[in-house]
């Protein structure tokens, strides 16, 4: 069995982490931050039922791939890439939608970034729709270690507000 080292992400989350806890942030134009709006918007209906303490492991340690619990957070990603048109009804990838979506970005070094993830990964496959979320996000991160680091510190964040079950 392969342990693979991957991340949480949702093709939203994935813009919006690297938009949201971006030093540039005061500088992000008008159009970036409607591009940032509606990805939150995404990632608020696709995670709001997510169990971060779950989908965190995913992020900071090694995890088992075949063990069913991590399954519902490659869904919410592929919940986002669907809801955004980067993955289509078949559960097939759009990798000409993410283009678009890079082309929008009018930040420079988060347009890069993103193009660069485009470049590796817009060949990313999968047996279906959550496993092509998960594979994509894997190739996004390893694409893209500064990606990582925004996500790492936007779970702790979210880890933290959420609300203690009594």
């Amino acid at each position: 069995m392969i342990i693979k080292k991957t991340l949480l992400v949702s093709v939203s989350v994935l813009f919006g982490c690297l938009f949201s806890i971006n030093k540039a942030a005061d500088d992000t134009d008008a159009g970036d931050k409607e591009l940032l709006s509606k990805l939150f918007t995404v990632a608020y209906k696709c995670f709001k039922d997510a169990d971060w303490g779950t989908c965190g492991e995913m992020i900071t340690t090694k995890y088992d791939i075949t063990q069913a619990k991590y399954k519902q957070c490659t869904c919410h990603m592929a919940c986002a890439g669907e809801d955004l048109g980067m993955i289509n009804a078949s559960g097939q990838p759009e990798p000409a939608k993410f283009l678009e979506y890079v082309n929008r970005i009018n930040n420079p070094g988060i347009k890069s970034q993103m193009q660069q993830i485009y470049d590796k990964c817009k060949n990313v496959k999968g047996v279906e729709k959550c496993d092509l979320a998960e594979q994509f996000a894997i190739c996004a991160f390893k694409e893209s270690p500064a990606l990582k680091e925004r996500m790492t510190t936007l779970i702790e964040m979210l880890v933290k507000m959420k609300p203690k079950s009594k």
